[in-house]
């Protein structure tokens, strides 16, 4: 008799049940009895004693209709629980689809190259003339079980276990893939004369057909598929360089690899051969992308260089179409995977490499529980699945960097672009010498001449809506969110006020709401407010590119397509056109504001204004045209602006490091930010202290408690207790944690426990 932990859902904690038959392992999914009812369950580890002092139940069944997860995926979410400080099922939540249920099925196919010999073995092949596969339950109904063993056993027929998505509202299916059978695409009129538009509707919800737009260009018909060209099918020639790269990364002892390259170095091209040379012996692989970076650009490269070998996770995917991608992973129908955070825990079969493309991108970390940082998780899988992992930038982070140069990683850089391509000639603008702030004198010569030899211009400003705050000039009021301590941006394409961090809105008037001025002046420049301005000086096509603007489902498709074909000159927009984007007419980039993030109040915010501001500059002359990128600042002579004049990488991470290592910041420590929140103002200060007199004199430094820089967000108050410590002496304080929330727990405040944070605001 063996002993298991059980995750029960829908609880916080593990539960002791027995195995008297031993026929259940570890990662299989049942039913157990739990307070009078059954519930379902996770088999997550076995227990070390046999002797309780409680009644152990018995574990009643397996569940068939449940996915089963490897023991190294349970290892990896009882890594994170612990790490991270989070509940079991915030991880297995975080890494499984919601309501994902299946079918079994055994299903039987004609092994056409055996000859047939008796008069039921024909039989077998005339049944299967016109069908590839028969279901175990069908062909039991036609033949008889003598017949059926006896064409196994000399191998007429092969039988195998198939799992499919188990869907409650099938009507219609039936119907619409016979129809569909013998044509690729379907008008859109035709379909709904033959279907009810409520079918119709179901199908495309549940992601059985897909509703493209069809485009026209001088009279010929082609999909979206093909607007953009059809990559092959063959992996691009690596140059020298890259081919160095890929050799050392394949054939090194070493399973951790920082891959350093300039933009347009082509590190992409590296990771697609090892991608194939992986697939081709049958290994899986994880390419992980910021959210930004999910272009449909990459996309159609991936879909174009594996075809039906790659699966794409990605946030706007509906629930079924995750649960679909995800059910051809875990069957191995699927071994190269793309996407977004949450597809490191993509079920990948003989899983080869983990890589992470822009490794130093923030939202890798997750802002709610669990809240995971994918790198690192990427990293812990890589171990316990014996994988190997790739870290990949042009400007990695500094803990990266650092362990590279340590020996943790090993360091592979790509220093030339592909293709023979340059690099991009920069220049640094002093505004303090400007009479307008949004364009300096020698940016507008700049455009003037680069959109009269009909190339195109991408312009940076990491602020979107129109301005940051209204002020009335009578009465000085601000427009502040009712729910949080910060003022409302204007956004005047939708004529509100909203708030970017609760998403309040309201209606703008063009009145003060306290004294009905009108004299009100515009704070603060976004993409909206710079958009205008260009007009004023350009008549050309023009396209905004932010979260605001980006929000119908098919923007992106659109937008690239568009500006690729030349129907936009100019791009403006924040963070998400400074990666992911390859236009071989952009020759000139200017950067409208390099100072916006500088001046956040964070250790990190040097390096993520040196990341930005050289992402961006990426984006010019990618091809044979030179590229030219003009940074606007206020702070010339900052030592960031002065290493990313020089695109002195080197440079900058050895300023940064001898600060971090005098304040000892990260790499040199972990840090945790503890943040306490309550509806009520009144008492969450003295519950924060409470909680910072339990952890104080620990080994560890804690500083506060102290307001939070935005001190309510969401209707709810903020304390913040911050610590930074050794890797041992923090991983030592984390069951104290722990403790302090169980036994200070209150329902009116409520603890968030940040483990390595990115955002301290």
């Amino acid at each position: 008799m063996r002993y298991y932990g059980v995750y029960v859902d829908g609880t916080n904690d593990f539960f002791t049940y027995c195995d008297p038959k031993d026929e259940f392992n570890i990662g299989e999914r049942v039913a157990v009895p739990f307070r009078g009812r059954i519930k379902s369950g996770l088999i997550v580890y076995m227990e070390t004693c046999e002797k309780f002092e409680f009644k152990v139940l018995s574990i009643t069944r397996k569940l068939e209709s449940q996915i089963h997860l490897s023991e190294s995926m349970i290892k990896l979410l009882l890594w994170i629980k612990n790490y991270y400080l989070c509940s079991f099922g915030q991880t297995f939540g975080a890494a499984v689809p919601g309501n994902l249920k299946v079918e079994y099925s055994y299903n039987y196919r004609f092994m056409e190259e055996v000859p047939l010999k008796t008069q039921e073995e024909q039989d077998l092949g005339n049944y299967f003339r016109e069908k590839s596969e028969v279901t175990k339950t069908t062909l039991y109904k036609k033949f008889s079980k003598e017949t059926i063993k006896d064409a196994l056993e000399k191998g007429v027929l092969e039988g195998k276990e198939k799992i499919s998505l188990k869907d409650s509202s099938r009507e219609g299916y039936q119907e619409i893939s016979e129809y569909f059978s013998q044509r690729m695409t379907i008008g859109k009129a035709t379909l709904e004369k033959k279907f009810s538009k409520d079918i119709i509707d179901k199908m495309v919800r549940h992601g059985v057909i897909s509703l493209e737009k069809i485009l026209k260009d001088k009279g010929k018909n082609y999909d979206i598929d093909e607007a953009d060209g059809v990559y092959s099918k063959e992996s691009t020639v690596l140059n020298p360089e890259q081919e160095k790269a890929r050799l050392e990364i394949e054939n090194s002892e070493k399973r951790y690899f920082l891959l350093k390259g300039v933009t347009g170095s082509g590190k992409t091209e590296v990771y697609l051969k090892l991608i194939r040379r992986a697939l081709e012996k049958g290994q899986g692989s994880i390419f992980l992308v910021p959210e930004i970076s999910l272009t449909p650009q990459m996309v159609k490269k991936f879909k174009g260089e594996f075809r039906e070998n790659v699966a794409i996770l990605h946030s706007k995917l509906t629930p079924v179409q995750r649960a679909k991608e995800w059910l051809s992973i875990y069957t191995g129908e699927k071994k190269v995977v793309l996407g977004v955070r949450s597809a490191v825990f993509a079920p990948v079969k003989n899983l080869k490499y983990v890589i992470i493309d822009e490794e130093h991108e923030a939202t890798y970390k997750q802002d709610s529980n669990p809240r995971y940082n994918a790198k690192y998780v990427g990293i812990k899988r890589g171990e316990l699945e014996d994988a190997k992992v790739v870290l990949g930038s042009a400007t990695p982070s500094i803990e990266s960097y650092f362990f590279a140069k340590e020996g943790v990683f090993k360091l592979l850089e790509l220093n030339e672009r592909y293709n023979g391509a340059n690099l991009p000639k920069l220049k640094l603008v002093d505004m303090k010498d400007e009479k307008s702030h949004y364009f300096s004198r020698e940016l507008l010569k700049d455009m003037s001449e680069t959109l009269r030899k009909d190339e195109q211009i991408m312009l940076l400003l990491n602020r979107k809506g129109y301005s940051t705050y209204i002020q009335c000039l009578e009465c000085g009021h601000v427009e502040e969110c009712p729910h949080c301590s910060i003022t409302m941006n204007y956004y005047m394409s939708q004529g509100i006020y909203k708030c970017n961090y609760c998403g309040e809105t309201k209606r703008y008037t063009g009145t003060c709401s306290s004294c009905n001025s009108k004299n009100l002046s515009h704070m603060g420049k976004g993409t909206e407010r710079l958009e205008e301005e260009i007009r004023k000086h350009f008549d050309v096509g023009m396209i905004r590119v932010d979260s605001e603007s980006s929000k119908e489902r098919d923007f992106y498709d659109n937008m690239y397509r568009e500006f690729l074909e030349k129907k936009y000159h100019i791009m403006l927009g924040t963070q998400i056109i400074s990666k992911g984007f390859h236009f071989p007419d952009v020759t000139l980039v200017g950067v409208i504001n390099a100072d916006s993030i500088m001046n956040f109040p964070d250790f990190r915010s040097g390096e993520k204004t040196f990341q930005l501001v050289s992402q961006v500059a990426g984006r010019a002359g990618r091809e044979s045209k030179n590229g030219e990128v003009l940074i606007q600042t206020f702070q010339p002579e900052n030592h960031v602006m002065k290493r990313i004049m020089d695109g002195d990488y080197e440079g900058f991470y050895l300023d940064e490091i001898e600060t971090r290592k005098i304040l000892s910041y990260p790499p040199f420590s972990r840090i945790i930010n503890i943040v306490i929140t309550s509806t009520e103002e009144v008492g969450l200060e003295n519950y924060a202290k409470n909680f910072y007199e339990l952890i104080k004199d620990k080994g560890v430094e804690v500083y506060g408690p102290m307001k939070a820089p935005i001190y309510r967000i969401k209707g709810r108050y903020r304390y913040q207790i911050f610590l930074k410590g050794t890797r041992q002496r923090m991983n030592a304080i984390k069951p104290l944690l722990e403790k302090c929330s169980f036994e200070l727990r209150d329902e009116k405040y409520r603890v968030v426990i940040d483990i390595d944070p990115i955002n301290l605001m």
